[in-house]
């Protein structure tokens, strides 16, 4: 597990698993080790800009970090996927959005 603590607008510390970072490294090269490297910046961001506080440990699977969250607005559970958009997950947000998360 990396832990990276240098994102400024974060609270805590981004646990990266190795198994991810492996195999961003494996698959997609310096776009993987680019997008490795934004993942605490990209999380800060996402948790600022959309009002979503940490729920839980992360998760993850080839290809994204998932962060358990909860809307602080009105405390719904939801989750945070951060992924490198490549040809294989361009489509992934619409497919999202038309679902409505519903089963997604």
């Amino acid at each position: 597990m990396v832990r990276l603590t240098h994102a400024p607008r974060i609270q805590g510390v981004i646990d990266i698993p190795d198994e991810l970072i492996a195999t961003q490294y494996a698959y997609n090269g310096a776009a993987g080790r680019a997008f490795v490297a934004a993942l605490p910046g990209l999380a800060g961001r996402f948790l600022e800009e959309w009002g979503l506080r940490r729920d839980g440990a992360a998760m993850y699977g080839m290809c994204a970090l998932v962060l358990p969250v909860v809307r602080e607005a009105d405390g719904v559970p939801a989750a945070l996927k951060l992924q490198l958009v490549d040809e294989e997950t361009v489509g992934e947000p619409v497919a999202l959005r038309a679902w409505g998360a519903a089963g997604a």
